[in-house]
Formats: structure tokens, sequence, C-alpha cells
């Protein structure tokens, strides 16, 4: 398939005002409802494929990711009036749109087809149009246009307040801009670099906020003891008592959602169509995995008590862990993170990125010429080696005020053909965001070994969506099942701890050379250094998020406040601990926030491929980079994610790879 390219008209959306999102947003509500009521008119006898499922598929395409602009506006831009219209414009648009998704003709309309003429057509539809129509009854089915019409008119006004608490739960935690004041001796332990990039207030004070930049390597090397916990009780309240009672009443409305659609819990509704199909075997591969790592994370646990002692701190409290776990990692493995830092400049990480990948996936990136929402934002090209034009994506790396803190891969286009059985294909184009420290007057921007990891991260997401090449959207890229989506960027990761890579991707920001051999040794040793208590808070959060979703938790911040001392030994405040009010995964992530560890497993098992096979480094084994380009990221998921992964590996999926990578077992 040939990939259409784009233009510079492509992206007028860039600069949509407040009143354009509002003239946009109803003439995309009135389209829906003329295209759906064009579906819904077909007699049963002259139902097709193409008239009523492709119909469905493609009815959009007028308006090309228009909600997905609204979440770049709402999450990005560095305008506030932005910022809260393309807010507000998606919070009314989701609302009306309840009315005309629920829509029982439409259930009806794919049923007739699927009873009448799809016997006839079936031996002449592609496999992935035979999924499309399985998944889209089976999607209709959980909507609930099976039960009687008063259950389906509650259904609906509960999708109705389901969409408003989302994003008023990501909303409050985006607007929470709460931050510390420390002087320059407060800030001891801290280097000169990092107190160079922190804002000043009026009285000469640094700033330190909740911004990731900020508070991880504040956590991490601050020397004072109290500032430290300042820091950890503000951050500890993110998202506010409000996004706790909004919390109550999602949990509440997804289980009365679940239990109308005759489901046991909202957990069991949530796997469905998931990998794990129920919460008991999400329940059940957490506990395999907690009887391996609730013994390396005592011992972990114990390692930093002990060593806090020799420090002075009589008893290790939940502001103390990361220091503690910073200061003893440099002990043990000679391991300064300021110093690594120096050695990982973004510009030469990128641009080495971007040639590896390159030659294993025989694709080249270039900049792409483009102005988007912000002069950080830049855009690339991806084409293929022989020049062929693949897709688009965007970067947008460092913080400001108003952007969304996390590290996300936002779609902007989902790619598809153009028309159906056409050889011409729509481009992609993703916007990949982060927030690493932003260059100062002295210095780059330096990365973090944890930064290098999210880099590579949410730039497997980005590759994963730009180098699909499923033939339909709802298919496309990372619209794979949730506890598969991870996968393809977790992978990535792994590349980093390679030696050889790890030397290819260092580069001093002063003297130009690469990071020593000893070094890059010492690091990778340390690579595992807490790894034991690192996955048991991943358990944790999962943990949280299924117990909160099966029923079992009444009180949720006590109940995160029980696991922390169960399982960490860790003394959480009463008062201050607002923690799941922050947790921006229960959005989105609700009971899926297992599929990072689930994805894991995964992606470390199909990394053993790149490094088994054929004796080649990781770097340049074009032989599986290809087989995993071709069996995964451009098949999205056109065929089902065991079945992509089986045919990658050769065999089931299993946790032999994940486990002796952590405890050599």
């Amino acid at each position: 398939m040939k990939t259409i390219p784009l233009t510079e008209k492509d992206f007028k959306w860039v600069k949509m005002t407040p009143a354009q999102m509002k003239k946009i947003a109803v003439e995309y509500i009135e389209h829906k409802k003329k295209a759906y009521a064009e579906i819904k008119s077909i007699k049963k006898d002259d139902r097709t494929y193409l008239n009523t499922l492709y119909a469905l598929e493609r009815c959009d395409d007028k308006f090309e990711s228009f909600f997905s602009k609204l979440a770049i506006f709402s999450d990005f831009s560095p305008s506030k009036e932005i910022r809260e219209a393309a807010n507000t414009v998606a919070i009314e648009s989701s609302q009306k749109l309840v009315d005309i998704e629920y829509d029982k003709g439409l259930f009806d309309a794919v049923a007739d087809y699927y009873e009448g003429n799809f016997k006839k057509e079936k031996k002449s539809l592609r496999k992935e149009d035979i999924k499309l129509l399985e998944e889209t009854l089976r999607e209709y089915r959980r909507m609930g246009f099976a039960l009687p019409k008063a259950k389906q008119n509650r259904l609906k006004q509960l999708l109705k307040k389901l969409s408003k608490l989302s994003l008023d739960f990501r909303k409050n935690i985006t607007d929470h801009q709460d931050y510390i004041l420390g002087t320059k001796e407060e800030l001891a332990g801290l280097s000169e670099r990092f107190i160079e990039s922190l804002p000043q207030h009026t009285d000469g004070r640094y700033i330190v906020t909740l911004q990731y930049p900020h508070i991880i390597p504040f956590m991490a090397d601050a020397k004072n003891r109290e500032k430290r916990k300042e820091l950890a009780l503000k951050n500890l309240q993110k998202g506010g008592k409000k996004n706790l009672k909004i919390l109550d009443e999602l949990v509440k409305f997804r289980h009365e959602i679940a239990t109308i659609l005759g489901y046991k819990h909202h957990a069991d509704f949530r796997t469905e169509n998931r990998m794990a199909k129920t919460g008991k075997t999400v329940e059940d591969f957490q506990k395999s995995l907690e009887k391996d790592i609730v013994p390396l994370a005592k011992k972990d646990i114990q390692q930093l008590t002990e060593f806090g002692k020799s420090m002075g701190i009589k008893k290790m409290e939940f502001y103390d862990m990361a220091y503690l776990n910073t200061q003893l990692k440099k002990k043990l493995y000679d391991v300064d993170p300021e110093v690594i830092m120096s050695y990982f400049p973004l510009e030469h990480v990128r641009t080495e990125m971007f040639k590896m990948f390159g030659e294993l996936f025989s694709i080249s990136i270039k900049e792409y010429n483009i102005k988007l929402w912000h002069k950080d934002a830049k855009s690339y090209q991806v084409n293929d080696k022989n020049g062929d034009l693949i897709g688009y994506f965007s970067m947008d790396l460092f913080p400001r005020v108003g952007k969304n803190g996390h590290a996300a891969m936002h779609d902007v286009v989902i790619p598809h053909e153009k028309e159906y059985g056409s050889e011409e294909y729509i481009a992609p184009y993703s916007s990949m965001v982060c927030n690493f420290p932003a260059p100062s007057k002295k210095s780059p921007s330096l990365l973090s070994i944890r930064d290098v990891e999210t880099l590579f991260h949410e730039f497997g997401h980005c590759l994963h969506m730009t180098l699909s090449r499923a033939r339909l959207e709802s298919q496309a890229g990372a619209n794979v099942a949730w506890d598969f989506v991870e996968t393809p960027s977790q992978i990535m990761e792994n590349w980093i701890w390679d030696p050889k890579v790890m030397e290819r991707f260092s580069k001093h920001y002063i003297t130009g050379k690469k990071m020593p051999k000893d070094m890059i040794e010492r690091m990778v040793k340390g690579r595992s250094f807490q790894e034991g208590s690192a996955n048991m808070r991943q358990i944790m959060h999962g943990k949280l998020d299924m117990d909160l979703h099966t029923g079992k938790i009444k009180n949720v911040t006590e109940a995160w406040r029980k696991m922390n001392k169960m399982y960490l030994n860790i003394d959480l405040p009463e008062k201050e601990t607002l923690f799941p009010a922050g947790f921006g995964h229960l959005v989105g992530y609700d009971a899926g926030y297992y599929s990072y560890l689930w994805a894991l497993v995964y992606a470390i098992d199909a990394f053993e491929s790149f490094k088994t096979k054929g004796n080649k480094s990781v770097m340049t084994n074009k032989e599986i980079g290809m087989k995993w380009r071709k069996e995964v990221l451009e098949k999205g998921s056109s065929e089902d994610e065991i079945k992509l992964i089986t045919n990658f590996l050769g065999r089931k999926p299993n946790q032999k790879a994940f486990l002796k990578e952590l405890i050599g077992k």
C-alpha cells in the first residue's frame, strides 16, 4: 500500500480556536446523526458488509481524529484558554455522543446483517472484516442492547456520568500545581545543574514542583529530610479530596453498569475483551508473581532500612526510600545519577535511537518541518528503507506550566486504507509527550537512565502506531487488547541495558567521550538493584486497581496505606494520604493496571529472541527486527494478540525469561 503524504494543510488544526472547536463539535454531532440514520435505514435484505459494518467503521473520516486533537489541546496547549475550551468541548460533546452511540438501531443493523447476508458474503470477506463483525456485535451486546428498555436507559445515564467524571478526574490531576520553596542551603545534595534549572520565587527561594523532572531527582538526592517530607506529603495529596469523591462515584457507577450487563463486577466486564478474559485470571497472574517477588521485596526493604540506620535514620519513612535507594546504589555500584546524566544528552540519545531502530526495523527517520502547538514540539517523518513514506510522529519533551506531567503517546491520526481494498493508505500521525529536564544556560537537556527508558518506551508506542499496516482503523497500531498495548513499548527498554547499546548511546555533553566500560558494567550490574520492591509496587498498584473493581475495597486510601505497611513495611500518614486521587491510571486503565506487568512478561520473553537467535548483536539482528515489525507492529489487532506473539516466538509465551532476569530462577 502507498501512504498518502501529509501537507501543511493537514496541520491547520494546531491553530484551532475555541470558537472553531465548538463549531466543529456541532458539525461532528450532526454528521454522526446523519451517518447513523443512513445505516439504520437500509433494509435487511439489502444489507452488506460495506454499507453496514464498513460504513460504521469509516463514518468519522470527515472529522479525522477530532477528539484526539482536543485531547492534545487539553493536555499540552501553552494557552490556558485553549486547554479549558478543549476540555469543555470534549465534555459537552462526549455527553451528546453517548445518546448517539448508544443506539439499539445500530445493534439491530449489525445483527440483521450477521443473521442475513453475512452468510453469502463470508467467503469473500477478509479475515479482519470477519473479526470486526464479531467484535462489533460483542461490543454492542456489552452496551446492553439485549436488555429491556428501562435498563438500556439506565446504562445510557451511567455512561454519561462516567464520561464527565473521567474527564474531571484527569483535569483535577493536571491542574494540581503545588510546590515547595527552598533556599540554596536547603537544596544541599542536589546538583548545580538541577538547581539552576529550577524557577525562583519572588523572595529568591527555589521552586520545586510535583512534576517528574523536579520531584524525582529531589526525592533521590536532597539531603534535607524535612524538605523531602514536605514535598512527598504534597505529592500524596495530588488530585485532592474532590478526586476521592469522584473516584467513589466512578467505582460505584462502573459496578452498576457491570451488574446490569450480567457480570459479577467491573473487573470481569473490563477484562472480557482483553487477553486475560476474567478478573480471576488477573488475580491469579498477580499472585503467581507475588509469591516470587514478595521475598525479594522484603530483602530490599530490609537492606534500605539497615543502610538508613547507618546514616542516622532510625526509622525509614516513605520520604526516605528514594533517597536511601539512590545513596546505597552509589555506594554499592559507584553509580552517581548526576554523573550518569552527563553522558546522556537528549539530542545525542534521540539521534542514536533513531539510527539504531532505523537499522533494526529497516526504516529512516528525519525531521519534518511543520509548526505545532508549541515551539518545543517537533515533527518527524518515517520512510521505509526503499524510500517509501510510512508515517509521521511528533515529540514534545519538556515540562511547562499547564502541561500534563505524565509521559504518553497520543494517537492524532490513526492509519487505515483510503477505501475498501484500496492500495492507498492514510498516513499515521502520533504524538509522543514527555517531561524531561529542560536545557539550561549551562547544559543541554540531560537524561537520567530512567528518562532514557521512558524515551525508548514512548518511542515504542510511536513505532507501534507509525509502522502499522492494518487496513481497518479500529485494528491499527496500538488499537490492540489493553493488556497487550504495553508490550511493543516495554520491549524497547531492554535494549538500553545491553552494554554495547549503552556505550553507543552515551556521549559526555562536555568532553564528547563515551561512557567508560567499567561504569557501564557497574550500571548493568546495578540494574536489578531493588527491583524486587520496584516490581512489588507494580503489583500493589495493580492489586489496588483490581480490588477496587472487584468490590474488595471500601476505603481506598486506607487500603493503600495497609498495602504499603504489609508489603513494604512503610507507614503512610492517615491525614495526607490521598494517593489514589492522583493515580491517573484509574481512568482509562481501570481494572487494567495489571497490564503493565502482564505486557512486560511478554516483552521480556520476546526480547530473548533478539539475544539468542543467530548469535547476533541485539543492535544488528535485522532478521528478528523485521520479524517483530511484520508479525507484531504492522498487524495491530487485525489478528488476536496471543496469535501475534505466538507467531513471533514460534511457541506460546511464558514467564521464564521474566523470572530469570528478576531472580535468576
